[in-house]
């Protein structure tokens, strides 16, 4: 294993944070989008209730939740765009070497984050690590390849090196906030999921291949907020002395988790259907529970009727986009039209929803401009793709609509914490938490328990419970 450098280690302590320009400036584009309806709450500021109370201490938005959001977009990212380079390099896919480029813009950004908390001489060390055990990936994916168990061997040899050599690095550079101990079991697990999902990708094993996908994919939220609370702890004043985990901030990130993820699906499992590939089936399941999975939050947050409303408006984009790949592979210039038209009356539909839903705190003409975006980024991206220009589909197209769904998730919870900010209050909730629809349990996941009786007391403005939002016709 490498030694670590000790300059590192003992200039860490020294070091303070103020956010990379990348970083920062996607925040204020977030906060710029549209019509810029938005507080920094993530919410629509023309709307006032003075029976709010607390609502303004109660916030997804604050210097740390940023940090903490920001962070899971680079972590996830990451993991996506390995898992998707490494099936296409192992096919010899003709956007493989995209598909690269957009994983090394990636780390450069992670880089730069690292930088502006270490300094230089720790964003190099984090780099020099960090890029090592995606060259060992590449190892493993041309060991497949080649049939070469050897070079297999070497190539876990090699991660397990890396593991150790980023677990003492993480502990030195937080000072002990992420303990070796602890850095070394969240590291492990990453390279295992990243590892799993490829071995049954090439086995055929496609409905594993998806169900480690997700796995893998949710822990790297897990990894952002372990490593953005040690960071945050070791330097609060950089971060108004604010929290990184709350109640409203852990609401935030599991929305980013599954809006994320349903970017990623979506658009993965359009392209697979254009190239009438294996595992199209498998990777469309995973959509599948991922929209069971948004469901089931909706249904926390709003209850039953709130999730009856949601889910056959949100499946139908999903269903909108299957037809626009039929129509690419049919070449059926009408079809696409149709599917274009559809999802323009999905988006007026959804806006609609989310305006009644949230009480006039995300307004239709806000929310149409968002939901929009992200239609139109799964259009541009699937149309990159079909057209061959795959630099665009993966380092401008994907990567800024993987980014929009954290915009998304920051407004939505912004609106939801607004709506019913007493369900969020820090210290609220008891030890043990009720199960969710995440995957895990609230205490984990963060739907908040006290939402119940939230929705008593908001039942009667839930107008979308009551009336069907009809389709507008072109």
């Amino acid at each position: 294993m490498n030694k670590m450098k000790k300059t590192v280690l003992s200039s860490c302590a020294a070091l303070v944070f103020l956010p990379t320009a990348a970083m920062a400036q996607d925040h204020d584009d977030h906060n710029d989008h549209g019509n810029n309806d938005y507080d920094d709450n993530g919410y629509n500021d023309a709307y006032e209730n003075d029976e709010m109370g607390d609502a303004e201490d109660v916030t997804v938005s604050t210097p740390a939740a940023d940090f903490r959001a920001d962070l899971d977009t680079l972590f996830s990212e990451h993991f996506a765009l390995t898992v998707a380079f490494m099936q296409k390099a192992h096919d010899g896919e003709p956007d493989a070497e995209q598909a690269g480029a957009a994983l090394d813009e990636n780390t450069a950004e992670l880089t730069a984050a690292i930088e502006s908390v270490y300094g230089e001489e720790g964003a190099e060390e984090f780099n020099r690590i960090w890029q090592s055990h995606i060259n060992f990936f590449g190892d493993m994916v041309a060991a497949e390849a080649e049939g070469n168990e050897e070079a297999r061997a070497q190539a876990e040899a090699d991660l397990e090196n890396y593991i150790q050599e980023f677990s003492v690095f993480l502990d030195g550079a937080t000072e002990g906030g992420l303990p070796q101990e602890a850095a070394e079991e969240a590291v492990t697990a990453h390279v295992a999921d990243v590892t799993d999902t490829f071995d049954a990708y090439t086995d055929g094993d496609y409905m594993e291949t998806y169900e480690n996908f997700r796995d893998g994919f949710h822990h790297m939220f897990g990894i952002g907020e372990n490593l953005g609370g040690a960071i945050v702890e070791q330097m609060p004043e950089e971060f108004d002395n604010t929290d990184l985990s709350t109640p409203a901030s852990d609401l935030r990130s599991d929305l980013n988790y599954l809006l994320s993820e349903h970017f990623f699906l979506a658009a993965f499992s359009m392209q697979k259907g254009f190239d009438g590939a294996e595992d199209f089936d498998e990777a469309s399941w995973a959509l599948d529970e991922n929209t069971a999975d948004l469901t089931a939050a909706m249904g926390d947050i709003y209850g039953d009727e709130g999730a009856a409303a949601f889910e056959p408006i949100w499946q139908s984009h999903i269903d909108f986009f299957g037809d626009m790949v039929g129509a690419a592979v049919e070449n059926d210039d009408e079809a696409r039209m149709q599917a274009d038209e559809n999802l323009e009356n999905y988006v007026v539909e959804f806006s609609t929803f989310l305006d009644e839903a949230t009480e006039g705190r995300i307004p239709q003409e806000a929310g149409e401009t968002e939901i929009r975006s992200h239609v139109g980024d799964v259009t541009n991206t699937f149309d990159a793709y079909v057209a061959g220009d795959f630099e665009r589909k993966w380092s401008d197209e994907y990567r800024h609509g993987h980014h929009h769904m954290f915009v998304l998730g920051e407004v939505l919870s912004g609106a939801f914490v607004d709506q019913m900010p007493e369900a969020f209050q820090q210290g609220d909730m008891p030890e043990e938490m009720p199960a969710t629809g995440l995957g895990g349990t609230a205490g984990n996941s963060t739907i908040v328990w006290s939402l119940t009786a939230a929705l008593a007391a908001a039942a009667g403005a839930l107008l979308f419970g009551r009336r069907k939002v009809t389709s507008v016709k072109q």
